[in-house]
């Protein structure tokens, strides 16, 4: 089930930065509309103090290099003019200059006014009379004062200074000025601030949208885990927190897959182990069933001495006999079995020629083919030498040839071959019988145990059921190959060996 955008991470995200920046704004809006205009007027002030001793130094310097009494005539000096003109450029105020009389020394023209609505206050201890926002002393000789000027009619911020030498400096500017600046800064605060939020918006939802890719993509994958699929794996590649959990993420599943694969084989290994013991112990029993039936039927007939004469006896003892003989190669075929499947068996392999081994075991199948009329061909080449047990691989020959006739048909046609490949390294030995073809989905099932295509099972068929299985473990257990093939007219059983090294 996916998570509810509202509840996603994304979201929180989202809400959580997009909160601050909105804080952070209200914030900066708020201190830039209640502190601007003081900070403005503060920083003014410091200005008109700089200004103003700026003048005071270059007063008193050009007054001790001209000798001239500080006057009238002194402030109309050009390059003292000429100076005060500069401050009050680069300050964007006026600066007016008199004595406590009331005369004006600058400007001298009284370009200004003069010191209109008398600007000069003379008792630097208290405020002067009048309407005014402001009054504050800055020290025993000089003091700030926020005012409307009469002629222009405009607020001012006014710093005046009284020096010792009688002399009274006005410094003031315009308020409107400040105030201004102070608008600026908030309608400029403002827009800056709501840019901020909207670009914070647009970038925190793409942020947060490839922070949390990863993590929905490692929901997805653990969702698979959880319902036991470990074929995704995750494609984050970063070097990051992220990066390195996607790796332990991939890592468990893959670890998680091969162990419920394997446990998963083994389950079916053991399903099908037990199956093939039922098998086992049903076909064994049924084996042994008929001989056991038999032997003790004889046998209480001759206790009973139904056999009344000594022709009747040996009929009942032979009958014993060669179904004992079936048993004993029976439990005997049955040992071998079992010790060729436990693992650990000990191959051990030699280099023989195989060729004179194979013609010395079909020389003594030549009475039975004899009598049963089966008509055998064969096709050895001579000199194949193979690295194999040689017990072992005479064992696969008695198999193969017992098998074929034990299963031709009424062609009675057998054939039995061996060739060696020298580029594979490989002798392949074919055993061909004629029959009817077996259906291919019956071949794997020719070297279990008991099986045979005739399922019926009459005292008819001949061989154990235990042949091609033995063939089986023995090829296995030396690591060489086995098979079977319908041909034209019948079918063929091979095996292949390694070839040995001539002496």
């Amino acid at each position: 089930m996916g998570v509810n955008f509202r509840r996603s991470i994304r979201m929180k995200l989202f809400t959580y930065m997009l909160s601050t920046i909105l804080i952070f704004a209200a914030l900066l809006l708020g201190f830039n509309t209640f502190f601007a205009e003081k900070y403005y007027i503060h920083h003014k002030k410091n200005t008109l103090m700089t200004i103003s001793k700026e003048l005071e130094a270059y007063i008193e310097d050009y007054g001790q290099e001209s000798g001239i009494e500080k006057g009238r005539e002194f402030f109309k000096e050009t390059s003292l003019v000429n100076k005060i003109n500069s401050l009050e450029k680069k300050l964007g105020g006026t600066i007016v200059i008199g004595n406590g009389r009331g005369e004006v020394y600058y400007p001298a023209e009284n370009m200004h006014g003069g010191m209109i609505a008398g600007p000069v206050h003379y008792d630097m201890r208290i405020p002067p009379h009048g309407k005014f926002e402001e009054w504050r002393r800055q020290d025993e000789n000089s003091f700030f004062m926020i005012t409307k000027d009469p002629g222009y009619d405009i607020n001012t911020l006014r710093y005046q200074i009284q020096r010792e030498d009688g002399l009274i400096l006005l410094i003031w500017v315009p308020m409107a000025e400040i105030s201004e600046n102070a608008s600026l800064s908030n309608r400029f605060t403002f827009f800056i601030g709501l840019f901020t939020v909207l670009l914070t918006a647009v970038l925190t939802l793409l942020i947060s949208g490839k922070f949390t890719k990863p993590i929905k993509e490692m929901n997805d994958i653990t969702g698979r885990m959880s319902r036991l699929d470990f074929t995704k794996t995750l494609q984050i590649h970063t070097k990051d927190e992220l990066g390195e959990l996607s790796q332990s993420i991939n890592e468990l599943s893959s670890a998680l897959g091969e162990a419920i694969g394997k446990l998963s084989q083994d389950i079916n290994r053991e399903r099908h182990m037990e199956k093939l013991r039922r098998e086992f112990v049903a076909n064994v029993s049924h084996e042994l069933k008929t001989p056991v039936f038999l032997i003790q039927g004889y046998a209480e007939g001759l206790r009973a001495n139904i056999a009344d004469n000594a022709k009747r006896r040996d009929f009942y003892c032979d009958v014993i006999m060669e179904e004992t003989d079936k048993m004993d190669a029976l439990i005997k075929e049955l040992l071998d079995l079992s010790r060729l499947e436990q693992e650990g068996f000990a191959v051990e392999k030699e280099s023989f020629d195989f060729s004179e081994d194979l013609k010395e075991q079909l020389d003594k199948y030549q009475k039975v083919l004899k009598e049963k009329g089966l008509c055998l061909k064969t096709d050895i080449q001579d000199g194949v030498v193979i690295d194999a047990d040689r017990q072992r691989s005479g064992q696969v020959i008695t198999n193969f040839v017992m098998n074929a006739i034990n299963y031709a048909d009424e062609k009675k046609q057998l054939k039995v071959s061996l060739m060696q490949d020298i580029c594979k390294g490989k002798a392949v030995l074919s055993v061909y019988n004629s029959s009817p073809p077996i259906p291919e989905e019956e071949f794997p099932r020719l070297w279990q145990s008991f099986y045979k295509l005739n399922q019926a099972r009459t005292r008819e068929d001949t061989g154990t059921g235990l042949g091609l299985s033995i063939v089986r473990a023995i090829q296995e257990s030396q690591g060489f190959s086995y098979g079977v093939y319908n041909t034209e007219g019948g079918v063929v059983f091979w095996c292949d060996f390694e070839i040995g090294k001539k002496n």
